[in-house]
């Protein structure tokens, strides 16, 4: 009996953790936050955090799929546009880039990343530049974000 109720826990666990980007997100709400220790942590509790973020963004409303392991990104980091449409693939190691490629609203590549060097672009929906991304043996060394009107101000 025991072990057919860890098995149904796990069934559970697994099916709470996938959840399509586009629909709703069956897995419960996770508040992540960044600890002094530059890791990332479930908020209230003091173990680095592993597992799935699954968030809309507020601002553009794009929706993020992120991995952390043991508080730090590692495995694929996606990101999609409102309208469901890629807009980039990254995949971390132990919280380092190792590579990347983002797409343009019209499905065109944007930029692309290998061995975690290079300039990573994200744009808004409307074709603009959003952020701008320079990495350096896979840690980012500098970000500028841009806003949605195309200006650099």
């Amino acid at each position: 009996m025991k072990y057919t109720w860890g098995l149904f826990i796990f069934a559970v666990l697994i099916g709470e953790g996938c959840g399509s980007v586009a629909g709703p997100i069956a897995a419960p709400t996770v508040r992540l936050q960044e600890g002094v220790d530059g890791l990332i942590y479930q908020e209230g509790h003091d173990v680095p955090y592993t597992g799935q973020l699954v968030m809309t963004a507020k601002d553009s409303k794009d929706q993020w799929v992120c991995h952390y392991k043991n508080g730090l990104r590692d495995g694929l980091f996606a990101v999609f546009y409102p309208d469901g449409k890629r807009k980039a693939n990254e995949l971390f190691s132990l919280g380092k880039l190792v590579k990347g490629i983002t797409w343009k609203p019209d499905g065109s590549e944007g930029s692309r990343i290998e061995n975690g060097n290079g300039t990573f672009l994200m744009y808004h929906s409307n074709g603009h530049v959003a952020r701008e991304s320079v990495y350096l043996n896979g840690k980012r060394i500098r970000r500028k974000d841009f806003p949605a009107t195309g200006s650099c101000q």
